[in-house]
């Protein structure tokens, strides 16, 4: 880096002006998406439903399924910090025929990833486990949660929304 280019930080770091400007603005972006401020009721069931909507038809890339919904809910009646789970899909498989051969999940993130994004979420992360369950799971905006396992589930969850009461009246289901 050039010395006009360079500046000291309070804590001594060299950081070029460049770079600077670049985290600012970045940290400003970031501030203004909406984060994890919930959202009103009938935004987050509309908002959510184009999520589904989209990832499913991605789905269809990799292969072929049915897939069913099922609950669709506020996750805690009366909760102060109330979640909503736009819905869990079953798939009529799992997404790897045979259990125990190995994953290959990069077919999944390159259908799914550029999905994620479009609609806020953060790309797939790393691979879990918990038991004999193994899933992906994206991070979205307002606190959304999308997992994705290999025995065919999706599902999209934790959506903060303002319903008062928090039950699933609020969004009109």
């Amino acid at each position: 880096m050039r010395e006009r280019d360079v500046r000291r930080t309070g804590r001594g770091v060299i950081v070029g002006r460049r770079r600077a400007a670049t985290l600012a603005l970045a940290t400003v972006l970031l501030a203004g998406r909406g984060g994890d401020a919930p959202l009103p009721p009938s935004e987050a069931v509309a908002t959510y439903e184009a999520v589904a909507e989209d990832l499913l038809a991605a789905t269809t890339s990799v292969r072929a399924m049915s897939w069913e919904r099922g609950g669709q809910e506020i996750l805690e009646p009366g909760a102060e910090d109330c979640r909503y789970q736009a819905g869990i899909w079953q798939a009529d498989g799992n997404l790897y025929p045979v259990p125990g051969q190995g994953m290959d999940w990069d077919p999944w993130r390159e259908a799914l990833d550029p999905v994620l994004e479009e609609h806020g979420f953060s790309s797939l992360g790393r691979e879990r486990h918990s038991g004999a369950v193994t899933w992906l799971e994206a991070d979205g905006e307002h606190g959304a949660r999308v997992r994705l396992t290999a025995q065919g589930e999706s599902r999209i969850t934790d959506i903060r929304v303002d319903a008062e009461p928090c039950e699933d009246s609020a969004l009109g289901l």
